[in-house]
């Protein structure tokens, strides 16, 4: 009223003789009065904005990450004797073309010893493969070259930590970088598929080649096929490795006279990382009615086992080239002295053998980002004119998230949506990479002082639910 009046107030009210002031006030005084009297009411609570949204705090302002889609880039190790291309195909589809993953290349380490990556040119990816320089070479020499490409990573995605999914031999190397980096590594979950944590037979095999050759040149009717076939299996499972390569000297089991895996299953393994153990286990006698490759590199294991003198291994499981006991990281002796330890791990079986774990079914990729949603924080803030609730949680694959909003009014529903990722941002927190979800919520909602409260239930691409709410 006090407005209305001021500015309707006619000029030719003032006497006479106040001409001068009259003037004054009508072209002068007068908008800056009504400009006051607004502002002043504005502050009493006249504003068209709800007070409940005034006296929120506003929204903060975050730093958007934009290298990548995800919170932990993920590196791709590969076996003993094999390349970059044991990750093609088949053992990267549903990374790259189910969740639409960035491919950030194939890395590889030049004679200087610097990272060179074959996408040059770009500074984004969520998916990373590494090429070793020689597939036979010691694992500290494949731990180093790890070390280098994890760095390299981290600075071009300016991501925390990775995860690393280390396929046989892959998996050691990212074993031996996690002891070496004890207290400054920068991994959130490591993924060994058929790694031979305490050793392979096969290692021995190796040391056995010219044995086997002798073997096959002799022509025994009995031996000299399964020798052929030993020689066939070993070349095949795991390429063409000379059997005084670094690698298989490394990989020989402590029983056989191996000495670097008995020092690395030693060593303290960092716990504030997820250990996942993808263990092979083939039926032999189920693969035998199909007369795969499968049961011909099994049978061939076990019959160098016999050969070696051990027949208590002739009923031991495994994955055709691994053992089942050796591929669970479980059994190392870090974590067997002291069962606490093992809350880290844990342990997923697959129905495949060792060459074909990466290529028979996508399982293996969808494992490695399997994992519950985990809230980071909650709250009501200013969005503008408006109020909004901020979400904030973390997630392996953001994208597949989706959010539910309730609003209730004295305990009965009164707003409902649902927004998927679409809405949402990954940022960087002080405690890390997360993603946040903002919902607008209408003005109409706030007009009385009611008790409000919001749940809200987020849920993960595994069926994974977190639920929580706020007081508004």
């Amino acid at each position: 009223m006090m407005v209305y009046c001021l500015m309707n107030m006619p000029c030719r009210s003032f006497p006479a003789r106040r001409v001068v002031l009259n003037a004054f006030v009508c072209n002068v005084a007068m908008p800056k009065i009504v400009g006051l009297v607004l502002i002043a009411l504005a502050a009493l609570g006249c504003s068209s904005v709800p007070s409940r949204i005034t006296r929120l705090a506003p929204l903060p302002v975050v730093e958007p990450v934009t290298t990548m889609t995800v919170p932990y880039p993920i590196l791709l190790l590969h076996g003993l004797g094999q390349k970059a291309d044991a990750w093609h195909g088949n053992a990267t589809r549903y990374y790259l073309n189910d969740l639409g993953m960035r491919d950030g290349g194939l890395l590889h380490v030049d004679r200087d010893g610097k990272i060179v990556s074959s996408e040059t040119g770009r500074n984004d990816g969520d998916l990373y493969v590494m090429q070793f320089r020689s597939p036979h070479d010691s694992i500290n020499a494949w731990r180093d070259e790890l070390d280098a490409a994890i760095t390299y990573v981290r600075a071009q995605t300016g991501a925390d930590r990775v995860i690393l999914v280390g396929y046989s031999m892959g998996g050691l190397a990212a074993r031996a970088y996690l002891t070496k980096r004890y207290t400054d590594h920068h991994v959130k979950r490591l993924i060994t598929i058929g790694t031979p944590h305490l050793g392979s037979v096969y290692a021995k095999v190796w040391n056995w080649k010219t044995q086997m050759e002798d073997c096959v040149a002799g022509g025994n009717i009995i031996a000299a096929p399964l020798c052929k076939a030993a020689l066939a299996a070993i070349q095949g499972s795991e390429g063409n490795v000379p059997y005084d390569a670094p690698a298989v000297r490394d990989l020989r089991r402590p029983e056989d006279g191996g000495v670097y895996l008995r020092k690395l299953g030693k060593y303290a393994h960092p716990l504030d990382v997820e250990y996942v153990s993808v263990i092979g286990d083939v039926d032999v006698s189920t693969e035998l009615q199909h007369l795969s490759e499968a049961a011909l590199q099994e049978i061939v294991r076990k019959a160098l086992t016999m050969l070696s003198g051990d027949v208590g291994e002739l009923f031991e499981g495994g994955d055709g080239v691994v053992s089942r006991k050796s591929q669970d990281i479980m059994n190392i002796e870090y974590f067997t002295a002291d069962p606490s330890r093992k809350r880290a791990t844990r342990t997923i079986e697959v129905g495949s053998v060792h060459m074909d774990h990466l290529q028979t079914s996508t399982e293996i990729q969808r494992i490695s980002l399997d994992e519950k949603t985990e809230l980071k924080g909650a709250g009501m803030y200013r969005l503008g004119d408006s109020a909004a609730i901020a979400i904030t949680y973390a997630d392996h694959i953001p994208a597949r998230c989706t959010v539910q909003v309730r609003v209730l009014r004295n305990e009965q529903l009164v707003h409902e949506s649902t927004l998927s990722a679409a809405f949402s941002q990954l940022i960087r927190t002080a405690d890390g990479i997360v993603s946040r979800m903002v919902f607008p919520l209408p003005s109409s909602l706030f007009q009385h002082e009611d008790d409000l409260r919001a749940t809200f239930t987020i849920t993960n691409a595994w069926g994974y639910a977190v639920k929580s709410g706020v007081e508004m």
